[in-house]
């Protein structure tokens, strides 16, 4: 568990460092994640993380075991999702393909501005999964338009089912729905 905390505690100290983020980000466009290995219709939490090594990712645990419970059990329920330069609710591949192309293409300088707003960049995701099937989706980074700020935009996951099915109910955290599900950040 020293080693999720210890990861955790790494991307913290980096929310506000917008070269080093940019440099995180310039190798890395989303990564894989396998719902076989979470409770079924149950939401997610996707920490954001960087190992020791440099290595950035996110630990992600069902809300369900995201509780008070001994430290073997929460390590034996995150999982590692390393981030990868992979390249490319429902919403249409059009739509999704944008976001992701915004990502690849604004991420350097939306980065710098964001770490300068009260919340700065997400700590967590929270991925609802009522959708999703016991399979390995590809996860690729996103920004979209901020609906209380239309000039701005926010970050975003797109979910890819590899087979043209693109899914979008991801929210980034904070402001957190409910701080009191995500017990792992009382760990910090």
């Amino acid at each position: 568990m020293q080693e999720i905390i210890t990861s955790i505690q790494n991307w913290m100290a980096l929310r506000s460092q917008p070269d080093q983020l940019v440099e995180l980000f310039n190798h890395s466009s989303g990564f894989e994640l396998d719902m076989s290995l979470f409770p079924q219709h149950q939401p997610l939490h996707a920490y954001a993380a960087v190992k020791d090594n440099g290595e950035f990712g996110f630990y992600v645990i069902s809300q369900v075991n995201d509780v008070n419970s001994p430290d073997e059990v929460l390590s034996a329920n995150c999982f590692w999702c390393g981030c990868e330069g992979l390249k490319s609710q429902e919403i249409t591949e059009a739509v999704a393909l944008a976001r992701i192309d915004l990502w690849q293409t604004d991420y350097p300088e939306w980065i710098p501005e964001v770490v300068t707003t009260p919340f700065g960049i997400y700590e967590t995701f929270f991925i609802p999964t009522e959708d999703l099937q016991p399979q390995t989706y590809s996860v690729s980074f996103a920004l979209k338009a901020d609906a209380v700020n239309p000039s701005g935009k926010i970050a975003d996951l797109i979910l890819n089912n590899g087979a043209g099915v693109y899914y979008d109910t991801v929210l980034g955290e904070p402001p957190y729905r409910d701080r009191s599900s995500y017990y792992i950040l009382d760990l910090l």
